[in-house]
């Protein structure tokens, strides 16, 4: 039983609920939660209300689980944990990555740089190292710690090591981020109450042959001190196979999900000991339900002190992190890459002029998710329509604008490209794209056979053109934006509907009765992040123009030759027509490069050479590349 008092008892008011119920053989275990409340925990159940005044009490919770503070029911929402501007848990997807072992200044740092540039968001690595043999590389201790450290100061990234026992936990909050408690300390419980008390993050993993409830009743110990911090990681457990380091227990996820409300992440690198396994089985995590993994990384894994055969390459991690992010996108997890995030200059985002983005419709559109996705931190600016975006960007009203593009159900959205062409001055800086889950929302009171008036956007009727054949007798209602058509629903009334996203009909009251009702769950929309700001970079794979050419045979594939014969790869090709100008047209391409190595700005001379317009709309990274 967990007993959440609405205020902090005295020591005297604890003292006399203990003494008296430990008459009762019932005994309270007490932890503050701020400067606002008590919570006490009991293995037994009691008549509370005959013990404590009701206006003391906040929340009542029965758990009929030995593990209480660890279980789904103690809080309505999944905890987050957040350490500078990552968050692990919720709808983020979480890359700790970095070496087993600190080796050296030098090694760390080179890792350090490659895991940071391809999109890391903690760095990891072991100072102090148990391990089965005591010959081998116990790690560097206190200047691993050291080094750990200065790497933070000069990568920006949050750091994360293990602590082994009692003794050096406290050195290790001195230096670290977060705490790791490894698989054969999961059950050192005089570890765990240390750690609790020191009041940083923990990230506990699984004991080699822990049950899922020996493995709660370990974060549990953690818990009891007050410290909520806690991430669970599943690192694989002892099993028959040999062909294995271990036996990664994926089942442990969903498990863990519906019994606790913590964090959990899975580390493939343990859990196979094969770095050809870790991508694999990293995905397969992430597919079913990881908040994120935790994977070593080594510039050369064959003079590693300690698991060298499962860290991966720096090429094998990028790999791993493109691979990621599509499978993120399947199951609704955002995977936020540092290197992704457009930067306001100084000249779009001031105290005075705060960065804001614009996106289309309200809040509640798939644009908005995008937008708050890509820039958590902005203001959103609605707009009504898609010029609208451009304008706002354009006047620096918007720093960015959110803008979609294209969609694999109903092809490229035209007017868009037509846009980018009209405003010279506006460049693509980046690209998102968000798997678009399309839900019949109906009134409160109608039901599918009483449904008169459905509302959505075109797209959304385009992609679910299906579904509405199996209607009869309903009609359909264009608006301007996903958000829209649930408001629009929750106007008419009675016998109404709409087809929107799962936000934006739980925003306006009205009943989700069918999900997923797009005619291909393969459903993703791109988005582009258009601004005035632009600054070509060498790390940018992917570069969009627009160009047209003269009308005589072979002009096109003399234009397509001078990409072959440089081996540059296209992505996309488009013909438009030319505004004004009745059947001649404009082809917007997408390709792999940037505009910063010598080799890609010939290919421009060249093609520019060919064509009798040239323009160039942008760089940035691939979010798609695999």
């Amino acid at each position: 039983m967990i007993i959440i008092l609405a205020r902090v008892l005295e020591e005297k008011e604890k003292d006399d609920l203990q003494e008296g119920l430990k008459k009762k053989g019932i005994r309270l275990h007490f932890l503050e939660v701020g400067k606002e409340k008590t919570i006490a925990v009991t293995e037994k159940s009691f008549p509370v209300q005959e013990w404590i005044p009701s206006h003391w009490l906040e929340r009542i919770v029965e758990v009929d689980t030995p593990f209480q503070l660890a279980n789904r029911a103690f809080t309505s929402s999944r905890t987050v944990i957040r350490i500078k501007d990552v968050e692990i848990g919720g709808d983020t997807l979480t890359v700790i990555a970095g070496p087993c072992a600190v080796e050296s200044r030098d090694q760390l740092f080179r890792i350090a740089e490659v895991v940071k540039r391809t999109g890391a968001h903690i760095l990891r690595g072991g100072a102090f190292k148990p391990r089965t043999s005591p010959y081998s590389f116990q790690g560097l201790g206190e200047e691993g710690l050291e080094i750990l450290a200065r790497a933070r100061e000069e990568f920006g990234l949050p750091v994360i090591t293990e602590a082994t026992s009692p003794e050096n936990a406290y050195l290790v909050a001195q230096y670290a981020n977060i705490i790791q408690i490894g698989a054969r300390n999961m059950q050192n419980f005089d570890l765990l109450k240390r750690v609790g008390s020191l009041g940083k993050p923990v990230l506990l993993k699984r004991g080699m042959s822990a049950t899922i409830e020996d493995f709660l009743l370990a974060a549990e110990y953690i818990l009891s001190l007050g410290n909520f911090q806690v991430i669970l990681c599943e690192r694989g457990i002892r099993g028959i196979e040999k062909m294995t380091r271990n036996t990664l227990d994926l089942t442990a996820i969903p498990l863990v999900k519906d019994l606790s409300h913590l964090p959990i992440v899975v580390d493939p690198s343990h859990g196979t000991g094969l770095r050809e396994k870790v991508i694999p089985m990293a995905r397969a995590a992430v597919a079913c339900g990881a908040d994120g993994v935790m994977v070593e990384v080594h510039t050369h894994p064959e003079e590693a002190l300690s698991d060298g055969p499962q860290s991966l390459y720096p090429e094998q991690f990028r790999r791993l992190m493109n691979e990621l992010e599509v499978v993120s996108i399947l199951v609704g997890k955002e995977l936020r890459k540092h290197r992704e995030q457009p930067r306001a200059e100084s000249s779009v985002a001031t105290p005075s002029h705060p960065l804001r983005v614009a996106f289309l419709g309200e809040v509640g559109s798939f644009s908005s998710q995008v937008a708050r996705r890509s820039f958590p931190e902005a203001e959103p600016l609605p707009c009504g329509n898609f010029r609208e975006i451009f304008e706002k960007v354009q006047e620096r009203i918007a720093a960015y604008g959110i803008v979609p593009l294209e969609n694999t159900i109903t092809g490229s959205i035209h007017h868009n490209f037509d846009l980018l062409l009209e405003f010279p001055q506006i460049f693509v800086v980046g690209e998102r794209f968000i798997r678009v889950s399309q839900h019949l929302g109906i009134f409160p009171g109608t039901s599918r056979d009483s449904l008169r008036v459905l509302f959505a956007h075109p797209q959304g009727f385009a992609q679910c053109s299906r579904f509405l054949e199996s209607l009869r007798g309903v009609k359909v209602m264009n608006v301007g934006n996903t958000e829209e058509a649930a408001r629009r629903a929750a106007e008419f009334g009675e016998g109404s509907g709409c087809i929107s996203s799962e936000e934006a009909i739980l925003k306006y009251g009205l009943h989700i009765v069918e999900e997923e009702i797009e005619d291909n769950p393969r459903n993703f929309t791109r988005f582009i992040i258009i601004s005035t700001s632009f600054q070509p970079s060498q790390d940018h794979d992917k570069v969009s123009c627009v160009f047209a050419l003269e009308n005589r045979p072979g002009s096109l594939y003399e234009a397509l030759g001078i990409f072959a014969r440089r081996q540059v790869n296209l992505l996309k090709l488009e013909s438009r027509p030319q505004p004004g100008k009745p059947w001649e047209y404009l082809f917007y391409i997408d390709w792999e490069g940037n505009l910063k190595e010598e080799c890609y700005r010939e290919l421009l001379t060249e093609l520019s050479a060919k064509a009798i317009f040239l323009r160039v709309l942008g760089s940035y990274h691939n979010a798609w590349k695999k």
